[in-house]
């Protein structure tokens, strides 16, 4: 028998305080999910590693994502079991081991060891805090929470790479990014101590579905990979598409089948018949291709085209991401004022469109015209693409979160966050492998001028230069309009799906 999780227990809590150290936990993490890359040359150096060896770097990186991968499926879950306030004492101190490891790495493979813990300690943080903030506060109260909590988290990914910089670039050296980290965990930990001593939350005497984690984790890396393009020349995907997907789906149906038999599902498919449910999934997922699009190609577009360097790129990339937590907060307000959650995320996912179609059609000359003093109209076109991606963030959270029963409320975060992540994996993967296969289509047929005995080759070399840097236009109008079109396919299902906010009340 399932207990439920008693939300209404903590109401005699202080619930700012609570949500604000909570939500400083989840802010820490954040800042390290991007906070190396602006410190990977002096990090390889102190292993040994020569800067013109930098791919092996990638670990680094990737090892943060790869345990927020990991942990995310059961993060939610177990939560439910152990409760949030414990489940998020418990993640936090594994983020502060994996900060020791990184700061005190005498190798690369305790670096990467260190970066993989962190990356399973913080990303578990965050459907414990979203749960945490929907038992806090009832169904009509809790999207502006929802709102300040996702704005949190974005704050601190747009500032991790600054923070990264000014601590590199001072006489601590780069290791005290991390052993920052342990003091500040302690500090949280121990303000939260009564309330981890308190038995305020319940426990539910569940299991944890590790058969429905290790399917649903095959058919997510299958289909990512039967969908990343490796040869955009060939194919526009994976080169082992036609085996790999098949296995993809049917890991999925296995998934499924697997869940409607078992006593404790990682995923109750029942939650699927609820509209509401499914359209806040379906919603989160093409707003996280929309995202990962905007991260990946805009510094590379900057590159390509205008000839920025790796901060310049960085720069332009933040006026987009400055709207992304305004956006959050402004969408949660909204949606509290208007009592509608459909309403809001349509609008952002519209927003979010409009300003990739204002991106579609950018030319060598997009970055000079001003608007306003310094400011651009490049850079309230970004501004305006993050707004709206910012803006869909707190009432589809707050939609699925209301769907879900109380006492499966962290395995809806859980969920929620797994399909914004499936969409920038997933979304990305195809729309990416389509783009590089239409610009290789285009430049197939050009081949450079040879120099030796060409007196033409001058006005030769300049026309080719001209006419791939046009195919590169090209291929970045395409899949910025085809994010586009996504976005607008997202806000017509936020429109048609999402039930309108609920009247506040304690269940």
């Amino acid at each position: 028998m399932i207990t439920p999780f008693r939300s209404a227990r903590l109401r005699s809590v202080n619930r700012p305080a609570l949500l604000s150290l909570t939500g400083a936990g989840l802010f820490l993490a954040s800042l390290d999910a991007y906070v190396v890359v602006t410190a990977l040359l002096p990090m390889l150096t102190s292993v040994h590693i020569a800067v013109n060896r930098a791919e092996q770097a990638t670990p680094i990186i990737t090892g943060f994502l790869l345990g927020y991968l990991a942990v995310m499926p059961i993060a939610g879950g177990l939560s439910d079991r152990f409760g949030r306030i414990r489940v998020f004492a418990a993640c936090l101190v594994l983020f502060a081991f994996g900060s020791f490891l990184t700061a005190s790495a005498p190798s690369l493979s305790q670096l990467v060891t260190g970066r993989l813990l962190q990356g399973a300690g913080g990303g578990a943080l965050v459907p414990a805090v979203l749960a945490l903030a929907a038992d806090l506060y009832p169904a009509g109260d809790r999207s502006p929470v929802l709102g300040a909590v996702s704005a949190l988290q974005e704050i601190g990914s747009v500032l991790g790479p600054l923070w990264g910089g000014l601590v590199t670039a001072s006489s601590f050296g780069w290791t005290w990014i991390f052993w920052l980290n342990i003091p500040a965990a302690a500090l949280i930990i121990w303000a939260l101590w009564p309330e981890i001593r308190s038995r305020r939350e319940d426990r539910r005497p569940t299991g944890l579905d590790w058969i429905g984690a290790l399917l649903a984790t095959a058919g997510l890396a299958l289909l990512t990979l039967a969908l990343y393009a490796a040869d955009p020349e060939q194919s526009p995907v994976g080169a082992g598409f036609i085996w790999q997907a098949p296995l993809a789906i049917l890991c999925f149906g296995l998934f499924v089948w697997y869940e409607r038999r078992t006593s404790h599902p990682l995923i109750d498919v029942r939650w699927f018949r609820d509209s509401s449910f499914s359209g806040s999934a379906l919603t989160n997922a093409i707003a996280g291709a929309g995202l990962m699009v905007a991260l990946v190609y805009i510094p590379v577009l900057a590159n390509a085209v205008f000839s920025m360097n790796a901060s310049g790129s960085a720069l332009l990339l933040v006026r987009l991401m400055l709207g992304i937590p305004i956006g959050a907060l402004l969408g949660g307000w909204l949606a509290h004022r208007l009592r509608s959650y459909r309403i809001v995320a349509a609008l952002g996912l519209v927003l979010a469109a409009v300003g990739f179609l204002l991106l579609s059609g950018w030319t060598e000359g997009s970055l000079k015209p001003h608007l306003i003093g310094p400011l651009t109209q490049a850079d309230g076109e970004l501004f305006l693409t993050g707004l709206g991606l910012g803006l869909e963030i707190a009432p589809v959270s707050a939609a699925l979160l209301d769907a879900v029963g109380e006492a499966e409320r962290g395995a809806g975060a859980s969920f929620l966050i797994v399909m914004r992540l499936v969409g920038m994996l997933v979304g990305f993967s195809l729309v990416a492998g389509f783009g590089l296969w239409e610009f290789h289509r285009a430049t197939a047929h050009l081949l450079p001028p040879l120099p030796a005995l060409n007196p033409n080759f001058a006005a030769q070399f300049a026309f080719y230069t001209l006419k791939v840097k046009q195919a590169i236009f090209d291929e970045y109008h395409l899949i910025f309009r085809a994010t586009a079109i996504a976005l607008l396919v997202g806000a017509a299902v936020a429109a048609a799906t999402l039930r309108p906010l609920a009247r506040p009340r304690w269940q």
